[in-house]
């Protein structure tokens, strides 16, 4: 039987290390990936330019609140 795949928490990896694991399972293993973000001040930009800099084959889908007050949702594909 196969693993379920799904959800990794990676709340206590710095912002860097984030993008990259991010950008990792997109440009690598084509996986479709959510990424839940604080709605703060230009850190949903910071993201996504993170992301375009680093992995130009990785592309923001689209971009959503929720699913809760106060963060964002963007869904990050390969391109």
């Amino acid at each position: 039987m196969k693993k379920p795949e799904g959800f990794v928490d990676l709340h206590a990896l710095s912002e860097d290390e984030r993008i990259d694991m991010i950008g990792h399972a997109v440009t690598v293993h084509g996986k479709t990936v959510g990424v839940l973000i604080d709605d703060q001040p230009g850190k949903v930009e910071r993201y996504r330019r993170k992301l375009r800099d680093r992995f130009p084959a990785a592309v923001v889908l689209d971009q959503t609140s929720g699913p809760v007050e106060g963060v964002v949702t963007i869904r990050v594909g390969p391109q």
